[in-house]
């Protein structure tokens, strides 16, 4: 639904405030600043922080916040980033998202074009809408009774800067971000997180949080190899924008040329709008020669 010039979209888990939880966003596109801002970044922020910074400049209102503070993107799960991430791609740049892939078997190697829909990506909301989750995990008969809640983007943001030096130590920040507390059988709280607890705690999240990570289960046309992979939005989107950068500027260019607008008043637009003045001018200087 479009309110006031932006997209209103459900998010699968939602954002929490003050014990409410809203699921109802608006989302507007990416005008010419963000994408001159995504590509001016790309090797300042790590993609975590990159996908706040976009989302905050984009978001029109999450649930009742207006506008939306870097903050708050931050405190989202990452399955509700993907998502809009997702929705905000099929507002920029459309429905389609054509992809070629390689096959991974050693004797094969095919390249395969693969046509995904945004759309068939995006999941229904969770029945779960609780901040916290509760599980049992058993180690050699004993139960360990953890309570912990959904990674978010802070929690990913922190994890990330860490694992760019030390990967393990990035997800084992990222568990003791997330674990409020773990149990032992006589109720003993437990201040390290054990080994079991961490290595099936991911999978607990993976289950309660679908929407953060897009598996793509393939078969190779040629050699019939089943394989899996993951969809990354933001690494998919992100080169998106950069690839088109050389055309966005062409763009200024030319409607500076004839409007003399200023590049700020041009960047301000969004694809579209621009796409309809070069439209425009194309039939104008097409009569022009005709004449």
């Amino acid at each position: 639904m479009m309110m006031n010039g932006s997209v209103t979209v459900a998010l699968p888990r939602g954002y929490w405030l003050d014990g409410v939880c809203y699921r109802e966003a608006g989302l507007r596109s990416l005008t010419g600043e963000d994408e001159a801002f995504l590509l001016e970044t790309d090797h300042v922020l790590l993609p975590a922080q990159r996908i706040t910074a976009i989302l905050a400049r984009c978001l029109t209102h999450l649930g009742p916040l207006h506008p939306v503070p870097p903050q708050a993107v931050q405190q989202l799960t990452i399955g509700d980033r993907e998502a809009l991430l997702l929705h905000l791609r099929r507002l920029t740049l459309g429905e389609r998202l054509p992809c070629v892939l390689k096959c991974p078997h050693s004797d094969c190697g095919e390249k395969m074009d693969l046509e995904l829909q945004v759309g068939d990506l995006l999941l229904a909301a969770y029945r779960h809408t609780q901040a916290f989750h509760e599980a049992t995990v058993m180690r050699q008969g004993s139960p360990y009774r953890v309570r912990f809640r959904l990674p978010t983007g802070d929690d990913q943001e922190a994890a990330s800067s860490l694992a760019c030096a030390d990967p393990q130590a990035g997800v084992e920040l990222l568990l003791r971000r997330c674990v409020e507390h773990v149990l032992a059988a006589d109720d003993r709280p437990i201040t390290t997180i054990p080994p079991a607890v961490a290595s099936e705690l991911p999978t607990l999240m993976a289950e309660l949080d679908p929407q953060a990570e897009l598996m793509l289960n393939l078969v190779c046309p040629v050699c019939s190899h089943a394989f899996s992979t993951i969809f990354d939005t933001a690494a998919y989107f992100f080169q998106e924008v950069s690839s088109r950068i050389m055309h966005l500027y062409r763009e200024v260019h030319f409607l500076a040329w004839h409007y003399h607008w200023s590049e700020a008043e041009i960047l301000a637009m969004t694809g579209r709008k621009r796409r309809l003045y070069l439209g425009f001018l194309a039939e104008a200087l097409s009569e022009r020669r005709d004449r």
